[in-house]
C-alpha cells in the first residue's frame, strides 16, 4: 500500500519540480520584501466547467425574456410619465380656470347693484346687476353651474371670444355693426342715417353670441332651482304701450325674484348689442317683462326703484323707435317723464307718424349728404312741451334728475331726426333748464366722489344738448351765428369734461368694488364720443360758412382741419388704433367719416394756397 501511495505522489512531485526550477538556483536569496508573488496554482477541481456556447445567430430564451421585460418596463415608465404630465397639466388648468373665475367674481363683479337706502346719488342702481345685489358678484342660490356660466358671459362680453371674432348675417334690417345700447345718445346728428344700413351683410361679435348662450344656460338653471320668474307677456302684440293708469300697489302678487330680473336684464342688454331686428324685438319683450314686474312692486321697493323704472321706460322708448314704432316710443318717454312730474302733450303725439312718413327717405342726414336738394316738407303739428305743462319736483333726487334728462334727450333726438325741429328744440331747452350751471369741475376725493361724478355727468349732458341745439338751429337756418355760438359753448364744456375724466381719478376706480367704477368708465367713453362729434360738427359749420376774403377763408379752413384732427384723436382714444402700412389709423366708421372731412378740407386749402395754373 505504501508503494502504491508513493506512485501516486510521484507525478505531483515531478510536476512541482518542473514548475519550480528556480527553487534550485544558486543565486543569493532575495529579501522577502522584493520577492515577487507567485501565481497561485489552480487545481483541476477548481476550474469552472462551461458548456458549449450558442452560436451568435441563435439567442437563448433567457435573452428573449430579458428584452421583453426591458421593453415593458420602458413603456410603463413612458406611460407613467405621461400620466403624471396629464395630471399636472389638468391640475394647473383647473387651478387657472377656477382662479380666473374667482378673480371675475371677487374683483370684476364686486360692484354692488340695485337701488337702496344708502345710495343718495343713485350710482349703485345704474351698475349692471349680475344677481349678487348689494353684495356684488353672483347669487349663490343659482348653483355652481349657473354662476360659472354668468362669469363666462361676462368674460365673453368684456374680453371677446378669442379667434372666433365675428359671424355674419345677411340682409339684416338693423344697423351695420353692433354697438353699446347707449351709443345713440352720444352721437351727433350730422350725416347719420335714420334708416340704417339696410340690406347689407352684418357682422356680429361672436363674444356677444357666446354671452347670450351662457346667460340662457343660467336662466335655465334658475328655473331648475325654483326661482320665481315674472309672468310672460303676450307674444301677439309687438308694440305694447305703457300703462295708462297711475301706480297701484299690488301686495302679495309674486312678480319675480330679483336675481331673475337681473338675468333678464342682462340678456336684454346682450341682445341690444347684437343689434339685429329679431334681437331688438326680443330685448324689447324682456324689458317689458321686467318693467311690468318692477312697476307693480311693493311700496318700499318702488320708492327706491323709481329711477330704475324711468330708465326702463327710456329703454323701451328707444327700442320702439329703433324698430319703427315712433308713436309708441313717444308714449313711453312721456310716461317716464310723467313719473318725475314732466308732462308732454299727448294730443299731438299721433301726428309724429305723419311727420315720419313725409320725411324723405333718400336723405342721409340733416344737411342732405347724398340726398335730394328739394325743399323740406311742411311740418305738421308735433308733440310739444309747453312751459305751463312742466312741473318738475323742486328737489328731485340725483338719480331721478339724470333719468329725466336722459328721457328728454332721447325724445328730442328722435323728434329732430323725424324733422320735428321746433319740438326737438323745445325739449332740448327744457332739459338744459334742469341742469344747474357749474363754473368748473372739482377734483374728486373719496369723500365727494359721488357728487363729483354727478356734476361731471350733468356737464357732459349739457355739452351734448348744446350740440343737438346747434344742429337743430343750423337745420332751421334761422340765424347763421347761433349754431357756431352753440357749438363753441358745447366744445368748451366737452373739453372740460374730457380733461377731468380722460385719466380716470382713483376716487372713482379704487377699490375695484366701488359703485362708481362702471358709471365713470361709461361716462369717459361717452365724453370722448361726444367730444369727437362736437369737433366734427364745428368743422362742418366752419367749412360751410366761409367768408368772402381769401385770407379769412384760409384761416377758417385751417381751423376746420384742426377740428377734424381733434375729432380723429378723440375717436382713437375711445376705440383704439390699428397699424396699416406703418401708419396708425382709427377703427370704425366714425373715424373714416372724420378722415374724409379732413382730406376734403386739406384739398380746399391746397387749392387756395397753391391755385392750379390756368391752361391757355
Amino acid at each position: 500500500m505504501i508503494r502504491g501511495t508513493s506512485r501516486l505522489l510521484q507525478p505531483i512531485v515531478r510536476r512541482s519540480i518542473v514548475l519550480s526550477p528556480r527553487s534550485f538556483s544558486l543565486s543569493p536569496p532575495v529579501p522577502f520584501s522584493s520577492t515577487p508573488k507567485l501565481t497561485p496554482i489552480r487545481l483541476y477541481s477548481q476550474i469552472t466547467r462551461r458548456g458549449p456556447s450558442s452560436p451568435p445567430g441563435h439567442p437563448s430564451d433567457t435573452e428573449y425574456s430579458d428584452s421583453t421585460v426591458y421593453a415593458f418596463s420602458y413603456i410603463s415608465r413612458v406611460i407613467r410619465y405621461l400620466l403624471y404630465g396629464i395630471v399636472a397639466l389638468g391640475g394647473v388648468s383647473l387651478a387657472t380656470f377656477e382662479g380666473l373665475h374667482l378673480y371675475v367674481e371677487n374683483v370684476c363683479l364686486a360692484a354692488p347693484s340695485r337701488d337702496g337706502q344708502d345710495d343718495p346719488y343713485g350710482w349703485i342702481g345704474e351698475n349692471p346687476g349680475w344677481t349678487g345685489g348689494l353684495k356684488g358678484g353672483t347669487d349663490p342660490r343659482l348653483g355652481q353651474k349657473a354662476r360659472h356660466a354668468l362669469r363666462g358671459a361676462w368674460i365673453c362680453q368684456e374680453w371677446g371670444a378669442g379667434g372666433s371674432a365675428s359671424s355674419a348675417l345677411s340682409k339684416s334690417t338693423g344697423n351695420g355693426t353692433s354697438f353699446h345700447p347707449d351709443y345713440v345718445a352720444v352721437r351727433g346728428m350730422i350725416g347719420n342715417s335714420q334708416d340704417g344700413n339696410l340690406g347689407i351683410r352684418q357682422s356680429i361679435d361672436r363674444g356677444y353670441e357666446l354671452a347670450e348662450e351662457f346667460i340662457n344656460l343660467s336662466i335655465n338653471e334658475a328655473r331648475k332651482k325654483g326661482l320665481v320668474f315674472p309672468p310672460n307677456l303676450s307674444s301677439s302684440n309687438t308694440s305694447i304701450e305703457p300703462p295708462v293708469e297711475k301706480f297701484e300697489n299690488t301686495h302679495g302678487i309674486p312678480q319675480g325674484d330679483p336675481a331673475v330680473l337681473d338675468l333678464l336684464l342682462l340678456k336684454a342688454g346682450i341682445l341690444e348689442r347684437i343689434n339685429t331686428t329679431d334681437s331688438l324685438l326680443h330685448a324689447k319683450d324682456l324689458y317689458q317683462q321686467v318693467f311690468t314686474s318692477m312697476n307693480h312692486a311693493p311700496d318700499e321697493q318702488h320708492l327706491y326703484n323709481q329711477a330704475r323704472v324711468m330708465r326702463l321706460a327710456g329703454k323701451l322708448g328707444d327700442l320702439n323707435a329703433r324698430t319703427g314704432n315712433a308713436d309708441v316710443a313717444l308714449k313711453w318717454w312721456s310716461w317716464g317723464l310723467d313719473k318725475a312730474g314732466i308732462q308732454m302733450e299727448n294730443n299731438h303725439i299721433s301726428s309724429v307718424s305723419q311727420v315720419v312718413r313725409e320725411v324723405k327717405k333718400e336723405s342721409k342726414g340733416w344737411f342732405g349728404f347724398g340726398g335730394s336738394n328739394k325743399g323740406s316738407p311742411t311740418q305738421p303739428p308735433a308733440p310739444t312741451l309747453t312751459p305751463e305743462s312742466v312741473n318738475l319736483d323742486s328737489s328731485p333726487s340725483p338719480a331721478i334728475l339724470r333719468a329725466s334728462i336722459s328721457l328728454l334727450i332721447s325724445a328730442s333726438a328722435h323728434l329732430a331726426t323725424a324733422s320735428s325741429l321746433t319740438s326737438a328744440y323745445s325739449l332740448q331747452s327744457q332739459a338744459l333748464s334742469l341742469i344747474p350751471s357749474t363754473t368748473s369741475l372739482s377734483v374728486p376725493t373719496s369723500s365727494n366722489a359721488d357728487a363729483s361724478l354727478h356734476a361731471t355727468w350733468l356737464q357732459h349732458r349739457s355739452a351734448l344738448l348744446k350740440l343737438h341745439q346747434a344742429s337743430v338751429s343750423h337745420a332751421q337756418k334761422f340765424n347763421s351765428d347761433e349754431p357756431l355760438n352753440l357749438i363753441n359753448e358745447a366744445s368748451k364744456l366737452s373739453e372740460g369734461v374730457i380733461s377731468s375724466i380722460q385719466n380716470l381719478p382713483s376716487a372713482y376706480t379704487t377699490p375695484k368694488s366701488s359703485s362708481l367704477n362702471s358709471p365713470s368708465r361709461l361716462l369717459r367713453r361717452d365724453a370722448l364720443l361726444t367730444g369727437a362729434e362736437i369737433n366734427y360738427t364745428k368743422a362742418v359749420f366752419l367749412e360751410r360758412s366761409l367768408p368772402l376774403l381769401k385770407e379769412e377763408q384760409i384761416g377758417q379752413l385751417e381751423q376746420a382741419a384742426e377740428c377734424f384732427e381733434r375729432a380723429m384723436a378723440l375717436n382713437v382714444l375711445e376705440s383704439g388704433v390699428e397699424k396699416k402700412d406703418g401708419d396708425e389709423i382709427g377703427q370704425g366708421e366714425e373715424w373714416g367719416k372724420y378722415w374724409r372731412g379732413f382730406v376734403r378740407v386739406r384739398g380746399k386749402l391746397n387749392n387756395l394756397v397753391n391755385p392750379p395754373e390756368k391752361v391757355i
